[in-house]
């Protein structure tokens, strides 16, 4: 569980990461650990969509959801395909 942390805690804590990594490369480090979660994420929900079909059937069709927007890896692979595609049309 995660105790009360108080304004000084997190001013400190702040500090020393500004220290530790250079606030020229604070922007890159946040989002290296944004694009990290993000895979994290959709690999966590990959596998529990994996125990979810493996389940036994029931007797009425389950319902899928309509389809999710795309995460991680597959966004930066349609970014990649579409300036794959821009560079081949000019």
């Amino acid at each position: 569980m995660l105790r009360d942390i108080s304004l000084w805690q997190v001013l400190i804590l702040v500090g020393i990461i500004v220290i530790l990594f250079g606030a020229k490369r604070l922007p890159d480090v946040t989002r290296s650990v944004g694009k990290s979660l993000r895979i994290l994420k959709t690999e966590v929900k990959s596998l529990r969509d994996d125990d979810d079909e493996a389940k036994p059937a029931t007797a009425e069709p389950e319902q899928r959801p309509a389809a999710q927007p795309l995460e991680g890896r597959a966004v930066d692979e349609a970014r990649r395909e579409q300036r794959d595609e821009q560079h081949r049309a000019s």
